[in-house]
């Protein structure tokens, strides 16, 4: 007998949906110009990520970095037989720090790029020319680095829905179908995941945000 049972924290799930829609909105500001814009969501984003950083050293079982980080021998195995997994599987780890990296390379990138017109990050200055040619290199090909691994995690996705686990919905409502007996530890609520997100975003909103919607209500 199955059943559905609580796997994945609201912390997770809101991480999980407001990168993909951040890194729409960031892809598409900074593809039409809209660099004000572009420069807000990225703080937030940041703000995000740090929190989930945080969140998977403490955070829910299912959330820690320790739970789902698999040596490469545990991930080609389950390649090769995969099957349900209460959480992130083997070879998934690794798409998921490949992620974090990826978005953490494209912020700090993104704080030493200028296009040599009208926009500089705020760590240009501090740089040498140097460093800024090659983050600015960095940061436009990052984004493409990026949303390659974005579509490979969402072909994974759905066939991994599909053939064993739907890890899709199981992302919105945070259950997946498990027999009744398999124990799964209750996740957090994720609350202090949150107060993070607040405070890490008023940070920079104090270092950089209020200049920029400043010059957005112009």
């Amino acid at each position: 007998m199955t059943v559905m049972k609580k796997v994945w924290d609201p912390a997770v799930r809101f991480f999980h949906w407001s990168q993909l829609l951040l890194l729409a909105g960031l892809w598409y500001t900074g593809t039409e110009g809209l660099m004000e814009w572009h420069q807000l969501l990225a703080y937030t984003l940041a703000a995000v990520l740090l929190a989930r950083i945080c969140w998977g050293f403490y955070g829910s079982q299912t959330a820690r970095f320790s739970q789902f980080a698999a040596n490469p021998r545990t991930a080609i195995a389950y390649l090769q037989r995969p099957q349900p997994v209460m959480g992130h599987n083997p070879a998934s780890s690794y798409m998921i720090f490949a992620l974090l990296l990826l978005v953490l390379l494209q912020f700090i990138s993104g704080l030493m790029t200028t296009d040599h017109i009208f926009t500089d990050g705020p760590l240009v200055r501090y740089v040498s020319s140097e460093t800024v040619s090659l983050a600015t290199r960095w940061h436009k090909l990052g984004i493409d680095i990026l949303l390659v691994a974005v579509a490979v995690h969402i072909v994974a996705a759905i066939w991994h829905s599909w053939r064993h686990h739907n890890v899709i919905m199981g992302m919105l409502h945070g259950k997946l179908r498990a027999a009744k007996d398999v124990d799964v530890p209750a996740p957090k609520t994720g609350w202090s995941f949150f107060v993070l997100v607040v405070l890490f975003w008023l940070v920079f909103y104090w270092w950089q945000g209020a200049d920029l919607i400043r010059i957005l209500s112009y």
